[in-house]
């Protein structure tokens, strides 16, 4: 299967007419999930791909089950959606720990290969570093969709080349780390940030590219602009001066921008998943998409929910990226709890 190496996450693509552009322009990649927008995700896609022939594009969808009948019933779902009778890539979405993919959704991904209903099945998982051993000792992963941006250096080289070099295909995801805007100054009294005024997007889209290893991408693309930035990065070098503008950039979001290490894991002793609430206040903060945020707390489990980090007197969780991890998770669950 042939990629091309930027593709288009069309998670919230509110214009049709946006993704029947990225056609034109040589885009054949295009990432969304069942459980986008309530499927809304999928229709709007299906129009944006009105008219083009099938085996032009690479569509790729998820689900979030956890059993093989909501595995099959999201199946279903994503095949109307679509409007198709097979799904190029079929996803497990947000997989982060081993037990997450159990023999259960295994077989089912290989059932619905042999259904003829995807051609190709996999994981997206935002910690690729604990998930690398189970993709490839699973044997029938054949595509992974991980976090991947500058802000985490060379900490995943190692897992992708092993996944690599297994012969799983490698799809980045939140390649703009903070969506290529300016820094978040945080008001003191709490608040929404200021939109951002730097934009970084492209020499970030770029330092993904570098890797070879790496088959494609899917940055969010909303509008025309967006999409003509992604596809720039195509055609040109990743300069030095790009480099240092990132060091830069991620040395100013350092306190606010979880880099996904996982090294906060099993670290707060009332069992807060501290990497999870901090990825989904990402979602309002950087990426600006409010929504999103609010539907992935609410789809935290109850008592995660329902904790409070303000009534400990010292947090115990340290970061060594240097995150202000307490007055990250107070803002996130005032905001979103």
């Amino acid at each position: 299967m042939k990629v091309c190496p930027v593709g288009m996450g069309a998670g919230f693509t509110p214009d049709p007419s946006v993704i029947a552009q990225a056609v034109d322009m040589g885009v054949n990649y295009f990432d969304t999930a069942s459980d986008y927008s309530n499927g809304n995700s999928e229709r709007l896609l299906t129009q944006g791909l009105k008219g083009v022939a099938r085996d032009k594009v690479v569509v790729v969808s998820k689900t979030p089950a956890k059993t093989r009948a909501v595995f099959m019933s999201d199946l279903e779902a994503s095949l109307k959606n679509l409007s198709t009778d097979r799904i190029e890539i079929w996803l497990l979405h947000a997989k982060s720990k081993p037990e997450e993919v159990p023999d259960e959704l295994l077989a089912a991904g290989d059932a619905a290969k042999k259904q003829g209903k995807i051609r190709f099945f996999g994981v997206s998982t935002h910690d690729i570093n604990l998930m690398a051993d189970t993709f490839i000792k699973a044997g029938n992963i054949d595509a992974v969709t991980f976090t991947y941006n500058f802000t985490m250096g060379n900490g995943k080289d190692d897992a992708i080349a092993r996944l690599s070099k297994a012969g799983i295909g490698l799809t980045a995801m939140k390649v703009m780390a903070a969506n290529g805007g300016g820094l978040p100054k945080m008001p003191a009294g709490g608040g929404e940030p200021p939109r951002p005024t730097i934009n970084h997007a492209l020499p970030a889209l770029k330092w993904v590219l570098r890797n070879p290893l790496v088959a494609t991408t899917v940055p969010g693309v909303r509008d025309l602009e967006m999409l003509e930035l992604n596809i720039r990065a195509l055609t040109e070098k990743f300069t030095a001066e790009e480099e240092r503008q990132l060091v830069a950039r991620s040395e100013a979001i350092r306190p606010y921008y979880c880099r996904m290490c996982y090294s906060c894991s099993g670290q707060c002793p009332k069992g807060m998943p501290v990497q999870d609430q901090l990825r989904i206040l990402a979602y309002a903060d950087f990426y600006r998409d409010f929504p999103l945020a609010q539907r992935s707390f609410a789809a935290l489990p109850k008592e995660v929910r329902e904790l409070r980090c303000a009534d400990c007197a010292e947090c115990p969780v340290h970061c060594p990226n240097g995150v202000r991890v307490s007055e990250r998770l107070r803002r996130a669950q005032e905001m979103l709890g």
